[in-house]
């Protein structure tokens, strides 16, 4: 339920800090647009989560019924957002696409995925597709850093 509650609360800590940026509309979005819908969507996934948690805890539940977070899962959130967060700070000095990259990485990673060839490969599609899309296809200016991209 901590994991829950923590996501909901900096899905919507992310969602009121986008609200400074220019919002921009569907066709034409601007450096706010995504922070806003990511903070939307985590706020919405995690209240889901909080009910189904909370309807299952009302029932009675015996043996194999009886519901347990799975070890580890509040860690992992917290990670999550303390690696967020960290990308958030570097945004401006390293820039999008390096940061986009570093934080798919660490989310790999603390997801499991131990490999380094293919979280890192994952990492660098998904930020290359990621500044195609925003930065070069939808023109939302986003931090360049000293990469300059």
């Amino acid at each position: 339920m901590a994991a829950a509650v923590t996501l909901f609360l900096f899905g919507g800590i992310t969602a009121l800090l986008s609200l400074q940026l220019p919002i921009g509309s569907l066709l034409g979005p601007g450096s706010g647009f995504f922070p806003l819908v990511l903070g939307l969507i985590l706020m919405l996934l995690a209240g889901a989560h909080i009910l189904q948690l909370h309807y299952s805890s009302s029932k009675p539940a015996t043996g194999l019924e009886a519901h347990r977070a799975p070890a580890g899962s509040t860690r992992r959130v917290l990670r999550f957002v303390g690696a967020v967060a960290i990308a958030t700070a570097l945004l401006e000095p390293l820039g999008y696409p390096l940061v986009s990259f570093l934080l798919m990485l660490a989310l790999l990673q603390g997801l499991g995925i131990r490999r380094w060839h293919v979280s890192g490969l994952i990492a660098l599609l998904t930020a290359g597709a990621s500044y195609l899309l925003f930065v070069q296809w939808l023109k939302i200016p986003l931090p360049k850093g000293w990469l300059g991209l």
